[in-house]
């Protein structure tokens, strides 16, 4: 534990160095030190934005066409998700988080591969076989089965990045690694959704090797408590979403068109044991509901499921209330003395934001305001996120 420590002292004294004779940054326009992490809004994500805005005016004000056809989705699509706080010049909370998912083609008896078969199975035997019979009453359109495989890094601190020691009115440092496996079946009204992810919390999550290379590149406010992270501790969570498409889109004269959404679901394990409630509103052109799922996993919790089958645009706005029993990035480590705080075990999220989908790929940029999760928590947790998703 001595040679450890003793490396980290070392590193840290290096970052300080690198960080002092870096000065041209502020030159540069680049956050350090002496700039407010707090202030939001003071810097604008114009080529994000410049991005929709060409979007927006190539899509028109009416309809938008069918689009020619473009990769058949036959490998299913692949996602990549950045969801950070630096874009609001913050550096706190729940401050970073990286995203790999791959989702499945539709899944059926008759699928191409051995795996896609096996995938089904599981899907059928867990989420139930489809009830013709009843599929009136319970279900409208074609039923669809699909499974997506998810990578996630999470990385979580307190507000105040210079303190060495402790800092006990504020969050741990935390770092989360997990693999995930979400089964969906479900409608154009109704949407399933049973997953399972496997992981760690702490060192071995790489947050802190992450956080300190990027504050050291753009020359950040260097991380100086990673020391007081929570252990490293195996996780283990499922969760289970149902949600209902209770206003379906129907266009207008304009093509503009309306959907709303609302799901309840719950995870349990020793990451975190929770239930919680959603709303979802849309407002664009050519919506398609059932063309997406959300579902409480950790961090990430949105899934492109299918291609658009016309170019869609549209704007987001979602809320979601929750009621958690534990959550061991806040309360810290299970089996072994950490740094933790007193959970709020009630609190609420509002997410708005852009989408953009076209039959070959899909692009949204979205912004997160949370309610204080803590007691004492002297700051509200923004962050935004980027996504984009392609067919393979």
């Amino acid at each position: 534990m001595r040679n450890k420590a003793g490396l980290g002292k070392t590193r840290i004294k290096t970052g300080k160095q690198k960080y002092r004779d870096r000065k041209e940054v502020r030159d540069r326009g680049v956050l350090n030190e002496n700039q407010d992490f707090k202030a939001i809004g003071g810097q604008k994500i114009r080529p994000v934005c410049f991005l929709f805005f060409l979007l927006s005016v190539l899509s028109g004000a009416q309809v938008l066409p069918a689009q020619p056809a473009g990769p058949s989705g036959k490998g299913g699509s692949f996602s990549f998700c950045l969801e950070n706080d630096v874009w609001l010049k913050r550096d706190d909370g729940y401050t970073n988080g990286v995203q790999l998912m791959w989702v499945s083609p539709g899944l059926g008896e008759k699928s191409s591969s051995s795996f896609l078969r096996f995938l089904n199975r599981l899907n059928v035997r867990l989420l139930g076989q489809d009830d013709r019979k009843n599929q009136q009453l319970r279900f409208s359109g074609t039923n669809y089965r699909r499974a997506a495989l998810s990578l996630v890094q999470g990385m979580f601190t307190p507000a105040d990045l210079t303190k060495e020691e402790v800092v006990p009115a504020d969050r741990p440092y935390a770092g989360l690694l997990c693999a995930g496996l979400t089964l969906i079946r479900g409608t154009s009204l109704r949407q399933d959704s049973l997953g399972l992810a496997i992981g760690l919390v702490g060192s071995h999550s790489y947050a802190e090797s992450l956080q300190r290379w990027l504050h050291r590149t753009y020359g950040w406010v260097y991380p100086e408590g990673w020391k007081n992270q929570l252990r490293d501790e195996p996780v283990l969570e499922i969760w289970f979403n149902r949600q209902w498409t209770l206003v379906a889109p129907r266009p207008s004269a304009s093509g503009l068109s309306s959907a709303v959404k609302a799901g309840v679901g719950g995870q349990l394990g020793n990451l975190m044991t929770a239930a919680e409630a959603i709303l979802d509103l849309r407002l664009g052109f050519n919506l398609q509901p059932e063309a997406d799922s959300f579902s409480p996993a950790p961090l990430f919790g949105q899934i492109e499921l299918t291609p658009a089958e016309k170019t869609s645009l549209y704007l987001l706005l979602r809320v979601e209330g929750k009621a958690i029993d534990r959550n061991l990035l806040l309360e810290g480590n299970t089996f072994t003395d950490s740094h933790s705080v007193e959970l709020n075990h009630f609190y609420g999220q509002l997410i708005s934001g852009l989408v953009y989908r076209s039959a070959e790929a899909a692009l949204s940029f979205y912004w997160v305001l949370r309610t204080k999760e803590f007691k004492g928590q002297r700051y509200f947790d923004p962050y935004c996120g980027l996504t984009f998703s392609f067919n393979l």
